[in-house]
């Protein structure tokens, strides 16, 4: 079964009950699958083929939702665009995978004008404009590729990782298992939609297990998140450490504080995209009483390796052992297996492992190898089979939940006229994300200042990836063979 034909079988078994709400506005299973169905007519009408590939660039809103499976409906393989990068780096992924159609909001209409110049070809339609047409019936198969997600790895530019139908219905499926979904939940919706861990585990989850998305636009104000909590009976939450922090460290009145731990709905809560600090889930869950369970994942494994149990043992510091039909293991450097409680490189195998990533053979063999995919995390997995991240891919920074590789910043920041070399490393906030820190050491003789540096980074890379902090050095630590050694601009004192 392919993502669309779910859809259409959910709004048979499920004609009537909500899919999505959204603000006053509310979407049955039925009436999603009417407005996909005539979106996709449209979209074939604007030229989107089998396997052509349709680019979304929205903020969270039902379009979104509805874009994302009529681009499906239509044959074609969506490509979800990150709404915080700049038109020149979203410009580089449509290119990369040859889209020809951008559906877009109207919060981007300045970007699209701006993308347009530097992708030929492109059709540009804001999603209310898409002609609403009865749609075709196009063959599909559960191992086509639906979605292309871009991710970077710590080096080079982003590669798009192609996830198919049965990549990201497996997965859903595996995680209902161990979270125990059912028609009866709903689950709150407030992270970005074109983030892998939303997309899995809040818009295909809920499809499948015929369960309501309470939809909002962002996480802030926050208090639109409090209220919609209790006002749609939320019954799972998921989030990000940021989130978690905030809820468990900052100071509520007394009432707010009475109102979440006894008259909340929420049976458990989700965390993703990011290592939750032991000592956050320990406050989370004594000021509110309900589990914390923490997961992991990458984008090339649809994306969620593993999590928790809601009923069983759970681990503080373990991010959980592999959801069902996932296999993991840790190899040395030898390639060999290691017995329980050694550290090595964590290695992943099941139905959600990416088929690979988009026109990259010699990318996707180096990570994929007789159908295991090497994480290039490092962790140990303990006798119980649960899995303990010790340390994240080389350099990458992860700030808020969102990715943030260091090469691409510093391939800009080399390219400024006064700067003969940098590097950015992250250093740990104590919140759970990081503090992007960039390196610099100026060319010869040469004046320069991070006011500068920051007026030059805003047109080539997205705001979160801006570094926090700035530190001017006269000579970078290297190893022998002139690689700049970046455990050692970790240590406290370089900072």
């Amino acid at each position: 079964m392919t993502l669309s034909e779910l859809l259409t079988e959910r709004a048979r078994r499920y004609s009537r009950n909500t899919y999505i709400k959204f603000e006053k506005q509310r979407l049955s299973f039925s009436e999603t699958d009417r407005l996909v169905r005539l979106a996709a007519g449209g979209l074939r009408a604007l030229g989107l083929n089998t396997a052509g590939r349709a680019a979304i660039l929205m903020e969270n809103c039902p379009g979104y939702i509805v874009s994302f499976f009529a681009i499906l409906r239509a044959g074609g393989i969506a490509v979800p665009v990150n709404s915080f990068l700049t038109p020149e780096e979203i410009s580089y992924i449509l290119n990369d995978c040859n889209c020809r159609i951008l559906v877009y909001g109207s919060g981007f209409s300045q970007h699209v004008e701006k993308i347009r110049k530097s992708v030929p070809g492109l059709k540009a339609v804001l999603f209310d404009e898409i002609p609403r047409r009865e749609a075709g019936t196009y063959s599909g198969d559960a191992g086509d590729t639906a979605v292309l997600l871009y991710t970077s790895g710590t080096t080079g530019f982003p590669k798009g990782a192609m996830l198919t139908h049965k990549n990201l219905i497996s997965n859903a499926e595996a995680c209902i298992k161990v979270i125990q979904v059912s028609q009866r939940d709903r689950v709150l919706l407030f992270l970005p939609l074109f983030h892998s861990f939303s997309l899995t585990v809040c818009v295909i989850l809920p499809v499948c297990a015929g369960a309501c998305i309470v939809l909002l636009e962002s996480v802030k104000p926050f208090s639109k998140v409090v209220n919609a909590i209790f006002r749609d009976r939320i019954t799972l939450f998921v989030g990000v450490p940021t989130v978690y922090n905030i809820l468990s460290r900052k100071r509520l009145p007394f009432f707010a504080k009475y109102l979440l731990k006894f008259l909340m709905n929420i049976r458990a809560c989700i965390s993703g995209a990011a290592a939750l600090p032991r000592d956050t889930i320990h406050a989370f869950e004594e000021r509110f009483r309900v589990p914390l369970l923490e997961g992991y994942g990458l984008t090339e494994t649809s994306p969620v390796v593993s999590v928790n149990p809601l009923n069983g043992v759970r681990k503080p510091g373990s991010v959980g052992p592999p959801l069902p039909g996932i296999e993991v293991a840790v190899i040395g450097e030898d390639g060999k297996r290691l017995p329980p409680g050694e550290i090595g490189e964590l290695i992943v195998r099941g139905p959600n492992v990416m088929k690979g990533y988009f026109n990259r053979e010699e990318e996707t063999g180096e990570v994929l190898k007789d159908g295991w995919l090497h994480t290039g995390d490092m962790a140990k997995i303990d006798e119980d089979g649960y899995i303990y991240i010790v340390d994240r891919k080389k350099d990458l920074i992860i700030v808020d939940g969102m990715n943030v590789y260091p090469k691409q910043v510093e391939d800009v920041v080399i390219k400024h006229p006064l700067i003969e070399e940098c590097a950015m490393v992250g250093i740990p906030d104590g919140r759970g994300s990081e503090i992007p820190v960039l390196f610099l050491k100026k060319a010869d003789n040469a004046e320069v200042g991070e006011n500068e540096i920051r007026d030059y980074l805003k047109g080539h890379i997205a705001r979160f990836k801006m570094p926090r902090r700035m530190v001017f050095v006269d000579q970078f630590p290297k190893t022998a063979t002139g690689k700049i050694k970046k455990t050692e601009l970790r240590k406290p004192e370089k900072v």
